[in-house]
């Protein structure tokens, strides 16, 4: 009989999609995601996330990326279909009308952009349900992207 030791804080417990065209920021965001034993896959543009989100179906979508209003429609709608994951939206306006929207067409959320990077994980954390209060926050409260 064979036995297999694992150590559960380190299986990968959820799948997070970072759609982004701005590379510095997905780097971040990819390690302080994999500091927290996430898979994260990132995408450039609409038709690619699209297909990552059709073959993984992830728990958690992450969109940062500045869109015309029927790309970003098609976007959130593609990305609902795929998963029942939360989709996070970073948008640069702080407008009630465009909050409304993108929560209609599909968004769980929307943070105004500069967003603190650990501010961001901590409230994906809390949409994956898993997010560790007794945590220390990462080093990097003082960047904002």
């Amino acid at each position: 009989m064979v036995t297999w030791k694992t150590d559960v804080d380190t299986i990968p417990l959820h799948t997070v999609l970072i759609v982004s065209d701005h590379q510095e920021n997905v780097a971040i965001w990819d390690i302080l995601f994999s500091q927290r034993n996430c898979i994260v896959l990132s995408e450039s543009n609409v038709s690619d996330a699209l297909q990552s989100a059709q073959l993984v179906g992830p728990s958690l979508m992450l969109i940062d990326m500045k869109l015309p209003k029927t790309e970003r429609i098609s976007l959130l709608k593609g990305l609902r279909s795929a998963s029942r994951g939360p989709i996070l939206m970073l948008i640069a306006a702080n407008t009630v009308d465009e909050i409304v929207e993108a929560n209609q067409e599909g968004a769980d959320e929307c943070l105004v952009t500069p967003v603190n990077p650990a501010v961001l994980v901590v409230k994906a954390m809390a949409w994956l349900g898993h997010g560790q209060r007794t945590e220390r926050a990462p080093a990097l409260l003082g960047v904002t992207l």
